[in-house]
């Protein structure tokens, strides 16, 4: 029997998309949230959205919509800490050639698009504590004793995850904490010919530092600072703020990197320690009717930028499927049979470029650089547009 009505936990990034996909697919569908308010779920800095995504999007008419809140990339540029370029590379002509944009954007306007789509299917407020299947379905408990039942439930609910804990009978193997710390925040900081619009800039130094910037539209510009464990020792935490603490340390970064931090507000800055799931110690991503998609799945690193693009396509390969045929089991079996090799290559390429930022001494830094500057604008790109646009929607 074709499915009738879905249950999601989570109204994030991968809940809301695979609601989406199938509210339009005629599914009855309920997103719950344990939110109570949703401008709770409007929060975040920003992030990249690369091509696949957008192609994913087109699946569901939602990419020219989400392209027109963000703004457009033409270049991501890669540089030293001492400002020397290690490598550039031309996104525009990508952008034609796949005949969909790269660009960067708030998460709190992509979260705003996603749940006006969504529309009166978010539930807030209901927490999921556990649930229970059989043949015929699932039935979700929450907090306050209330259930509901669905042909299917998902799992959206983040990196530690009620319906993952519940899959698992609370027994999982932890996250595997990467090493580091991105402090994240918007800046308002007007001025083309401080930060310029259309590039993205990843900058690359010493003493296991590395710092990411751009434009968001004429007023903002986000950024990332990712500190290792090293670097991240000798921050006086207790004595000075978090802006005062990021300033010192970038202080004699090249420009705009001080005029960046110093235009941030202290308490915009978020930082949160990076961790992943590695592939070789996953378990499936579902059993019978339940499933997981985005980071309840398969957390990653922040280095591809393509953590909300993979929660992204999950959404809408599993609504596909899902809406396609009668067979709920075989359409989860499927879903991760389409997903699995790709998202963990994701996985472990993104771990590995994390490892080359921790790296710490002078000689170490320099023979990285120099292995950036001789294979990133070539190989490494070549290698990261083979990898991104392998899939199958």
């Amino acid at each position: 029997m074709p499915i009738q009505k879905a249950a999601v936990i989570g109204a994030g990034i991968g809940g809301l998309t695979t609601a989406i996909g199938l509210r339009q697919a005629g599914v009855d569908v309920r997103v719950y949230e344990r939110r109570t308010e949703p401008s709770r779920l409007l929060t975040g800095g920003g992030f990249m959205l690369w091509h696949n995504v957008f192609v994913a999007l087109r699946k569901l008419a939602l990419d020219e919509q989400v392209s027109k809140v963000g703004s457009e990339i033409v270049f991501h540029e890669f540089r030293s800490d001492r400002g020397r370029r290690l490598a550039r590379w031309a996104i525009a002509p990508e952008s034609r050639r796949i005949g969909a944009p790269a660009v960067a954007l708030r998460r709190s306007d992509l979260n705003a698009l996603l749940l006006e789509e969504a529309g009166d299917a978010v539930v807030m407020g209901a927490q999921c504590v556990g649930f229970e299947q059989d043949a015929d379905g699932v039935t979700v408990r929450f907090a306050d004793g209330s259930t509901d039942r669905a042909d299917v439930l998902v799992g959206a609910d983040g990196m530690r995850s009620a319906v993952r804990s519940t899959l698992r009978r609370g027994h999982d193997m932890a996250p595997r904490y990467a090493g580091y710390t991105a402090w994240q925040a918007i800046a308002e900081l007007p001025g083309e010919d401080v930060v310029p619009s259309g590039t993205f800039f990843n900058l690359w130094g010493r003493g296991g530092l590395r710092f990411l910037y751009c434009r968001l539209n004429e007023q903002e510009v986000y950024w990332d600072a990712i500190t290792s464990d090293r670097a991240s020792a000798a921050f006086d935490m207790f004595r000075k703020d978090k802006r005062a603490v990021m300033c010192e340390t970038y202080d004699d970064w090249p420009g705009p990197v001080p005029q960046i931090l110093a235009a941030t507000r202290d308490e915009a800055i978020l930082p949160i320690d990076i961790a992943d799931r590695p592939p070789d110690r996953e378990p499936a991503w579902g059993h019978g009717r339940v499933v997981l998609v985005g980071d309840a799945a398969h957390p990653m690193t922040l280095n591809l930028s393509q953590g909300a693009g993979q929660a992204i396509e999950d959404g809408v390969v599993l609504s596909g499927l899902l809406a396609e045929g009668p067979d709920v089991g075989a359409g989860l079996a499927a879903y991760e049979r389409v997903r699995r090799e790709r998202v963990d290559a994701m996985v472990r390429g993104a771990y590995r470029i994390g490892e080359l930022g921790k790296l710490s001494g002078p000689l170490a830094c320099r023979a990285r650089d120099a292995f950036m500057w001789a294979v990133f604008g070539t190989f490494a790109k070549k290698g990261t547009y083979r990898l991104m646009m392998n899939f199958d929607h």
